[in-house]
């Protein structure tokens, strides 16, 4: 195929709609030239009956990852159409590890970014107090925080990495406990983590960006 041509496999992908949107926001630009009519006609065929999405209509990996992506979308065009919220609610809900953080979908690992997906999902949708009680609101804060060593780690035993100072730091703040964490020891890892040749962020220190 050459430039210019077109495949019927040159679909869109729900990640790439999601930062391609948030580029054109964050640019200034108002989205009235986007045809969000087919935009979410895309995002309603990406919904599965399960509540989460995949990323290519052809079908692809389908997770927590892609509902918040979708969440972002409609948030962004202030249109909820694109999805059946009650079933995104409900897979959300249903990926509630038994340690209390939230995983890619029900019955995984409880993990740092997929936390992140969902408690934004349902912060974007308005709907977070009232899926999740104070109690296990409190419970998921816990787990969070519990994340922290001087940067923070995604899982339990797992390294610390500088990632995740944005998917667990960013759950922490919408669950307005952030400023109960270590700022100094956070600002240090990531800062070690610096390559002072070439530039840029390692996951670790000594590492390579």
């Amino acid at each position: 195929k050459g430039p210019g041509m077109f495949h019927p496999y040159d679909s869109g992908h729900i990640a790439m709609t999601y930062t391609g949107l948030s580029c054109l926001v964050i640019l200034g630009d108002d989205l009235s030239r986007v045809n969000k009519d087919a935009l979410l006609a895309g995002l309603r065929a990406l919904q599965l009956e399960d509540g989460s999405f995949c990323a290519v209509l052809e079908g692809s990996e389908n997770d927590m990852r892609f509902v918040y992506c979708a969440s972002c979308i409609c948030y962004m065009l202030d249109n909820w159409s694109g999805m059946d919220t009650k079933k995104a609610v409900d897979y959300i809900r249903r990926s509630m590890s038994y340690d209390n953080g939230l995983a890619q979908g029900a019955g995984l690992e409880s993990h740092g970014g997929s936390t992140f997906c969902g408690i934004a999902s349902l912060c974007l949708m308005g709907k977070l107090e009232e899926v999740f009680s104070e109690k296990e609101l409190n419970r998921i804060r816990r787990w969070c925080i519990m994340r922290q060593q001087n940067g923070y780690h995604g899982r339990p035993n797992k390294p610390v990495d500088t990632c995740y100072s944005f998917w667990v730091g960013a759950t922490l703040k919408l669950l307005n406990i952030f400023q109960y964490t270590n700022f100094e020891r956070n600002r240090n890892y990531i800062l070690s983590t610096q390559d002072h040749l070439v530039g840029g962020f390692a996951k670790w220190p000594d590492s390579h960006p």
